[in-house]
């Protein structure tokens, strides 16, 4: 997932910077003012280089991934009689997760521009405090709703809503999934709460009506990226950011019908997947 975020990001930019010089707009660059871009492009480019070098070089990839954080829980069972098995988490490998290529990339990029004199003695301090500032409301909302979803898992909750939902869809269900994605990106306004909050759910219901579970939760994550776009806190957020506050409603009814489109375009082709056995 992280090099396929990469590769669209890279060819975004590759095509961006052609457009730019094809305009006009970088005709007149002389080869000394290239530094600066070259500079402001740095942390991307070593980002770039240590998302490639430690996942796909097999040698380094296994040795950074040797250290592992993985709990043991053990078995539940609720007065209802529903039992979580023990069990471990997936394992976490610290120096090859997502999050540890971000703080290298992070330190070196910092090293980067503080030695081009574009940081003062003290940014350090400024920028962990800045980074621990606007993170919180977004990690305490995640971590909100990855318990909900790990309490809805081991009380059985999740468990009794893929049986009715399976019981009322039924065949129909590689159709209704996307949509599924789709209602919670757009509660939440985001991808990711989405599938914390429902793709328990969906591989759940996937897995008693005996239908590609890959296929599904496919479904499941592009209806909600798709619609998340029209989620009503980004919607705020992009209309404040274009001098459009006051419209929200404006632009959220012009983005329906296309969103409402783009997840019936996907609930087809997670149809058609189901049928052709992916």
């Amino acid at each position: 997932m992280n090099l396929g975020a990469f590769t669209g990001g890279l060819a975004g930019l590759a095509v961006s910077m052609w457009v730019a010089r094809w305009g006009g707009a970088g005709k007149g660059i002389e080869r000394s003012d290239r530094k600066p871009l070259l500079l402001a492009l740095s942390a991307y480019i070593i980002l770039i280089l240590f998302t490639v070098v430690i996942l796909l070089i097999p040698p380094v990839k296994d040795w950074l991934g040797q250290i592992s954080l993985q709990i043991q829980f053990p078995e539940t069972v609720t007065s209802l009689g529903y039992v979580s098995p023990a069990g471990t988490n997936r394992p976490i490998r610290i120096f090859t997760h997502a999050g540890a290529i971000l703080v290298y990339t992070s330190l070196v990029s910092f090293f980067i521009y503080r030695r081009a004199g574009l940081y003062e003695p003290d940014a350090g301090k400024n920028i962990l405090r800045a980074t621990i500032k606007s993170m919180m409301s977004s990690s305490l909302s995640i971590a909100l709703m990855v318990a909900m979803a790990s309490m809805m898992q081991g009380s059985g909750m999740t468990e009794a809503l893929a049986q009715g939902l399976a019981n009322a869809v039924g065949n129909a269900f590689p159709l209704i999934a996307p949509w599924i994605g789709a209602i919670g990106a757009f509660m939440t306004g985001s991808n990711t709460n989405s599938n914390v909050v429902f793709a328990g759910l969906q591989m759940r219901t996937t897995e008693l009506l005996a239908y590609s579970v890959p296929a599904i939760l496919a479904g499941q994550t592009a209806g909600a990226a798709v619609a998340s776009v029209a989620a009503p806190t980004k919607v705020v957020v992009g209309a404040s950011t274009a001098g459009m506050a006051g419209k929200e409603g404006d632009v959220l009814r012009a983005l329906i019908g296309y969103t409402a489109l783009l997840v019936m375009f996907i609930s087809l082709l997670t149809g058609l997947a189901n049928l052709l056995g992916f």
